[in-house]
């Protein structure tokens, strides 16, 4: 697997396209996702967790399921609280790949592949939840600049991008896909 950053990407990705700037704020709320197409913002931990759950609870709500879903989370423990939700989004997808370095092991499902990640990967750092479907095209990805050493999970210490834009949300599908080793997705 290469050494990637999905956040990266995303950043230069949007160079030119209208993303909207919120600043620094403490709680990404549901009118900023459906106000803006694209966005980017520094932003605290809850909120990139509350980000992923309305993304993750639109794909298991949408009457016309499929399509793929691609999830990092730094480590697959991070994963452990919210796994049912994962195992129910596979269960009405055609493939969820979930990101995460090699801390716990998540329950088999047969359309979940694990992909492992070194510590010292850009992508053990990021959490990000994309999903391309017919019914649902999202993406939102975060990068955590304190790392693992941030004893406050409170503060603001991500910076956050946001975008449903069909072609935004194809090209990072296309990135993501490029940097698995598909002969070591378990």
């Amino acid at each position: 697997m290469k050494n990637f950053s999905i956040f990266e990407y995303a950043l230069e990705f949007s160079m030119n396209k209208d993303v909207e700037n919120l600043g620094e704020i403490a709680s990404v709320a549901r009118q900023d996702f459906e106000r803006h197409e694209s966005f980017v913002c520094h932003t605290t931990t809850a909120s990139v967790e509350y980000a992923c759950l309305m993304i993750e609870n639109a794909l298991l709500l949408r009457t016309n399921r499929g399509g793929r879903v691609f999830a990092g989370f730094e480590k697959f423990s991070q994963l452990q609280p919210i796994i049912d939700r994962y195992l129910r989004i596979a269960d009405v997808s055609e493939s969820v790949y979930l990101f995460g370095q090699d801390d716990w092991q998540p329950p088999r499902h047969p359309n979940i592949r694990l992909i492992n990640l070194k510590s010292d990967f850009k992508l053990s750092r990021e959490w990000f939840v994309i999903t391309q479907s017919s019914s649902l095209s999202c993406a939102f990805l975060a990068f955590d600049e304190a790392g693992k050493d941030s004893t406050m999970p409170e503060q603001i210490r991500y910076w956050a991008w946001k975008t449903n834009n069909p072609a935004a949300v194809g090209g990072l599908v296309n990135a993501v896909e490029g940097v698995i080793d598909w002969t070591l997705a378990a």
